[in-house]
């Protein structure tokens, strides 16, 4: 049972890290774009991994997990324009059932045989993502970040399909460098844009400007990235010590984690993690992970693969 705490320890650092992406982009580094920028830099060490196992399977392979880093990259600006100004226990379980939706739909589309349990967990997954993304009762004016949340869901979904087909044309770790190398380069590209570039240049400069802020922020970015890194490592490894659809299925804890992390942190930072605290909104979060959990698990058991 040991793969069990494993998976459940990889989905709370991947919530820590959530809720540390939150914190920066409210307080310390304001602009979506500029902190995609840092994650690009960042993934540049990936390069320590080509002694183990690095190795050229052909252009094809090469194509696939580059272009799958570059649109993780700006899929992570999406994300990062929902966090922002919107309530991260709301915003991630939605981007997540946008995700799930988006592997229904590819396996539509290259004929996988969707049985009557695939249809009951997308259903369960719409519900789910609907509770999260509305106050109930409606209110004409309920803002929800569709736009980001939809390309953020979408484009991660899609960079995850390219990834898996670039880890069976090439090897995990030739896979991993070259996605890696693609999000770095679709973090230069970023440079091309006159306001992405302005963004980024006078984001520097104010840093120079507060050298112990810029300690604090670069502190909080690598513990962020570290506990994203420490989640994907744990639950690969729980992949590798028990079952897949298990893990996959066990993915709706870490909405769970979120919630618990971001209702403390909110009465200690109000104006950072802006959480609603009424009974009703908890009843309705708690029974939309509910839904979100039973979808996933419904999903697991079509054997539909989720990438969550």
């Amino acid at each position: 049972m040991a793969f069990i705490f494993t998976a459940l320890l990889g989905y709370f650092f991947n919530a820590v890290a959530s809720i540390f992406d939150k914190y920066l982009l409210a307080d310390h580094i304001k602009a979506p774009a500029v902190y995609a920028f840092y994650v690009a830099l960042l993934s540049l060490f990936a390069l320590f991994f080509i002694p183990f196992g690095f190795h050229f399977f052909g252009w094809q392979g090469v194509v696939t997990s580059f272009f799958s880093g570059v649109l993780f990259l700006y899929s992570l600006i999406a994300l990062y324009t929902a966090f922002k100004d919107n309530e991260v226990s709301r915003v991630a379980p939605l981007v997540g059932t946008v995700t799930s939706v988006t592997a229904f739909v590819y396996a539509f589309l290259v004929g996988y045989s969707l049985e009557k349990i695939v249809f009951l967990s997308l259903l369960f997954l719409i519900l789910g993502g609907f509770l999260i993304a509305f106050d109930l009762p409606l209110k004409k004016n309920e803002h929800i970040p569709f736009l980001p949340v939809v390309l953020a869901g979408v484009g991660i979904g899609i960079s995850f399909l390219l990834l898996k087909q670039g880890y069976v044309e090439n090897n995990f770790v030739t896979g991993l460098v070259w996605s890696r190398l693609g999000i770095f380069f679709g973090g230069i590209s970023l440079l091309f844009s006159p306001i992405l570039r302005r963004q980024i240049f006078d984001h520097s400069r104010e840093t120079k400007s507060q050298p112990g802020k810029v300690q604090k922020t670069s502190i909080l970015f690598l513990l962020s990235k570290t506990s994203a890194g420490l989640g994907s490592f744990c639950i690969v490894y729980a992949v590798s010590l028990g079952s897949v659809s298990f893990v996959q299925a066990l993915s709706g804890m870490q909405y769970v984690f979120l919630l618990c992390l971001a209702i403390p942190l909110s009465l200690r930072f109000p104006k950072v993690f802006d959480e609603k605290l009424s009974f009703s909104d908890w009843v309705q979060k708690i029974g939309a992970i509910v839904l979100i959990g039973i979808g996933l698990w419904l999903a697991t058991q079509s054997g539909v693969t989720l990438f969550l």
